[in-house]
């Protein structure tokens, strides 16, 4: 028996595998110098779709996660590394066809130093966690006179 042909399912993967390429990339030009990290080793199986947006007073992140329980999600900041992991259960029994990845899966996020650390907030409705990342707020200049003795 020869294995159907599935093109959806092959453009999807053919996504997946771009996405962790340019996430590892991108984790490898922001950690030059950090051999053998946990960052380095940890991979999901699956890459979930994100849109990040920006406006004057913070960033935005939005990940489609479908399908996926609140208490499988994880959200841990470390340095400048937003990490985003979870789990979609696979559940075989009585599957006909499969189209949704399951399994474990990561995302990272490198933030910039503008952002408020400890003001960082989440949100998950709807299979989609919303993640806000206010910036600092901006110390006004301010013109002091220094007397010359």
């Amino acid at each position: 028996m020869s294995k159907r042909w599935d093109p959806l399912g092959d453009l999807i993967g053919l996504q997946d595998r771009m996405n962790r390429l340019f996430e590892e990339a991108g984790e490898r030009r922001s950690r030059e110098g950090v051999a053998g990290s946990e960052q380095e080793i940890e991979r999901g199986d699956w890459t979930p779709a994100a849109d990040v947006f920006e406006d004057e007073g913070e960033f935005r992140i939005a990940l489609d996660l479908p399908g996926i329980e609140r208490s499988a999600l994880e959200i841990d900041l470390n340095n400048d590394q937003l990490a985003i992991r979870g789990l979609r259960a696979v559940e075989e029994e009585n599957l006909h066809r499969a189209e949704c990845p399951r399994g474990r899966f990561l995302r990272r996020f490198v933030i910039p130093q503008t952002v408020d650390q400890k003001a960082i907030a989440a949100d998950y409705r709807d299979g989609v966690l919303r993640v806000r990342l206010p910036k600092r707020q901006e110390q006004k200049s301010r013109r002091v006179e220094i007397k010359i003795n």
